[in-house]
């Protein structure tokens, strides 16, 4: 069953294009082509619809289509950008934001590296962030902890416009855009890229674009191909092995002689086990087409079927942006002040649930405390797109609730950013917001919008005091537990009367009760989490290898336009509200032919084509106008 949508009750203060979930379980957006950003907050009862929107501090500069996420200690890094204020520069850039400090601080660069334009990027298991050079075989990683960049292991194929998609065995797996059908993947113990196979189909156009590849519950990729075919792959048994590939469903038509594809485009999976993704009308040559189409991707039935389009989906694809939010909705944007929530159906399966195992009972306000727990990251990284956006949700939110009231903690020092980590206990700070009043709530752990069982704690600012009536009143059972047990050896002491004891023993008789009432009761929760954790884990027996049922697969017949309106069309634009582009340099143009025709490049970055860079004196410096993409 489809899902349905609202708006934003609340508008933007500016037209959104990109966001990330921060670890207090708020939103942080940017206006499009600016370096202003807003943050969404959910109301009191958590509800986004009903959210309200504050300024940020504004960043050094203004990228459009760049790699992101968030790391270990909660900030958010954004790398790179396409375009800088509305002008197509590839920009050598990397900033990140502080949401306590609320500032923006500009990181090194990695060395060498002269741009890094839309490159694609994701946040390893232990926290680095990983990046590529779109156009080159480069790439790099940056150590938070460091602050500085370390040159990573050359890809076999040059980075393209494709999608980055962390694996639970530890590796980056990517559909290479610069040499179609082959995949690679990037072994980061090892420090080495290896061959995995090639697709089934072609799932990379002319312009050498592609859709998400979503990391699946059951540990498969669906890839999302921008041709109008989509791939499943099963990784190895061992990660520097070829994993298997098999055709999936081809992307149906809703209007006939209309085939749709995912050049570039977002996917979000959703916690029923769907993927929600859009994908809009493809040619040959390739082009970016209107309007954007949504549909969800069964992976039981291994089917496709259409469901509701958003308010905004006049837009071409590119300009959506999916998130996943904490109560299980995805928030989407398109570039405009218009943004829509899709509350999904269905409900997760019960193993993909995260667990906590160990919090404190009671908390004090502005105070951090540790919690343990399973998945606590979630089965995948959520939230994808191709190598434009990088909105991964993989990491732990926690909110108290009380009655109708709900209130976000911010998390932080994750013991790991990886993916279906099963029965290992893993861990997060979280501390409690200053707001919160003194009373009983439910914890919760959420991980990519599926939360756990409610813990029971207490926020107090008494706590010392009741943590000392505590221990006094079990101290004192335990004398009466003693004394009972002596008074029952006969071992009875000259200065105790055996009619306090009698008085002890009628005590323990009128509580036993209880106590074995209570005792039965934990051990049925015991009883019920083994019986959880023997299915906690997904192991590799489980994943399917073929995915059955076989999926519907047509022949698309794409309507073939003329090289004059396929050169027009398949620009990108810089706004989505009808200004047009700044004046750019031919270098920068001439880069940006390149990398969208590096699909026929064999695999070889622009620069071993000896077609990158201009020597000294050359035109590179004389600005030209970019024409804005027709509608």
């Amino acid at each position: 069953m489809a899902g349905t949508w609202a708006a934003l009750a609340n508008e933007p203060p500016a037209s959104i294009a990109t966001t990330l979930l921060l670890t207090d379980g708020s939103v942080l957006a940017q206006g499009v082509s600016t370096n202003q950003w807003y943050r969404l907050r959910p109301d009191s009862s958590g509800n986004y619809v009903n959210g309200t929107w504050t300024t940020l501090a504004a960043s050094v500069h203004a990228p459009l289509y760049y790699a992101s996420g968030i790391l270990r200690d909660g900030r958010a890094i954004v790398a790179g950008g396409e375009y800088d204020a509305g002008a197509l520069v590839w920009l050598l850039n990397v900033e990140a934001y502080d949401p306590v400090a609320n500032t923006w601080t500009t990181l090194p660069n990695p060395a060498g590296w002269t741009r890094i334009g839309d490159a694609p990027g994701c946040v390893l298991p232990d926290g680095r962030f990983f990046l590529g050079q779109v156009g080159t075989r480069r790439t790099a990683i940056y150590n938070p902890a460091t602050n500085a960049w370390t040159a990573a292991a050359d890809k076999i194929n040059a980075v393209g416009e494709e999608s980055w998609s962390l694996l639970p065995d530890g590796s980056i797996h990517a559909v290479d855009c610069s040499n179609p059908p082959n995949a690679e993947k990037y072994i980061i113990a090892a420090n080495t890229w290896v061959a995995d196979g090639t697709t089934p189909q072609t799932l990379v156009d002319s312009i050498s674009e592609i859709g998400a590849s979503v990391l699946l519950p059951d540990g498969r990729l669906f890839v999302i191909g921008a041709t109008g075919f989509t791939a499943l792959y099963t990784p190895p048994p061992i990660a520097n092995q070829v994993g298997t590939w098999v055709q999936g469903p081809s992307i149906p038509q809703v209007n006939p002689g209309q085939p749709l594809g995912a050049v570039d485009a977002p996917a979000c999976l959703l916690p029923n086990g769907n993927v929600l993704f859009t994908v809009g009308p493809i040619t040959v040559p390739a082009t970016f087409q209107a309007p954007t189409f949504f549909f969800e991707y069964d992976p039981d039935a291994n089917t496709i079927s259409p469901v509701p389009a958003a308010a905004t989906s006049s837009s071409v694809p590119y300009w959506g942006r999916m998130l996943m939010l904490p109560t299980g909705q995805v928030l989407y944007t398109a570039g405009k002040t218009s943004v829509q929530v899709y509350t999904p159906s269905g409900s997760p399966d019960s193993v993909w649930r995260p667990t906590i195992t160990d919090c404190p009972g009671a908390v004090r306000r502005g105070r951090t405390y540790r919690l343990l727990g399973r998945q606590i990251n979630g089965l995948s990284q959520c939230v994808y797109y191709g190598n434009d956006a990088t909105q991964a949700t993989n990491y732990p939110i926690v909110r108290l609730e009380s009655g109708g009231s709900v209130y976000y903690c911010r998390t932080s020092n994750f013991s790991t950013m990886g993916l279906q980590t099963g029965t290992v206990i893993h861990g997060c700070d979280f501390t409690v917001p200053t707001s919160v009043p003194d009373g009983s709530y439910c914890l919760r752990v959420i991980a990519n919008g599926i939360r756990s069982a409610c813990r029971t704690v207490s926020v107090t600012s008494k706590f010392f005091k009741e943590l000392k009536y505590e221990i006094k009143e079990k101290l004192e059972i335990l004398e009466n537990i003693k004394a009972i047990q002596d008074a029952r050896s006969k071992r009875i002491p000259d200065f105790i009367d055996p009619k306090l004891i009698r008085e002890d023993i009628d005590i323990f008789e009128r509580i036993q009760d209880e106590w074995a009432k209570s005792l039965g009761t934990l051990a049925a929760q015991v009883d019920r989490t083994h019986l959880q954790l023997s299915r906690a884990f997904i192991g590799p027996e489980e994943r399917p290898l073929v995915g059955p049922p076989e999926p519907v697969v047509e022949k698309l017949d794409v309507p073939k336009i003329s090289e004059e309106r396929a050169r027009r069309e398949s620009e990108k634009t810089a706004f989505n509200d009808g200004r047009k582009e700044l004046a750019v340099s031919k270098e920068a143009e001439r880069i940006h032919r390149l990398i969208h025709a590096i699909s026929r490049s064999g695999g070889k970055g622009i620069e071993e084509n000896g077609t990158a860079g201009r020597k000294p004196g050359s035109d590179s410096a004389k600005p030209t106008r970019r024409k804005p993409k027709k509608s």
